[in-house]
C-alpha cells in the first residue's frame, strides 16, 4: 500500500475556518483492521490538534493505530515490522456510548 500524503489546506491568512453545519460532509466509514490501521473511507476532515485541516475529501486513507508511523496520523506499514497487536474492538449499541 502506497502512504497517503496528506495536502494541508488553510486560508492564505493562516487561520482556519470554522466548520460550517451547512457545509455538512457526508457520511463516512471507519474499518479496523486486525493489528493494522483504521481505514477512513468516504469524505472526511481529518484535523490537527492545532486546529489545521489535513484534506482528504473522497479517498481512502489508513490512519495508525500503533503509534510508530513516520507520517502520523496516517499510516505507512510500520506496524507490520513493529509487531503491533491490538484487540478488536467490541461491537456496541449506538445508544450504548460505554
Amino acid at each position: 500500500m502506497t502512504p497517503f500524503r496528506p495536502r494541508r489546506t488553510s486560508p492564505a491568512d493562516g487561520t482556519c475556518r470554522s466548520p460550517d453545519p451547512a457545509e455538512a460532509l457526508p457520511a463516512a466509514t471507519v474499518t479496523v483492521y486486525p493489528d493494522g490501521p483504521l481505514l477512513l473511507r468516504g469524505d472526511a476532515e481529518i484535523r490537527l490538534p492545532s486546529g489545521e485541516v489535513l484534506a482528504a475529501p473522497g479517498r481512502t486513507v489508513a490512519l495508525c493505530r500503533c503509534g510508530r508511523s513516520a507520517l502520523p496520523p496516517f499510516c505507512d506499514g510500520t506496524h507490520k515490522a513493529g509487531g503491533f497487536r491490538a484487540p478488536l474492538p467490541t461491537p456496541q449499541s449506538p445508544a450504548d456510548p460505554s
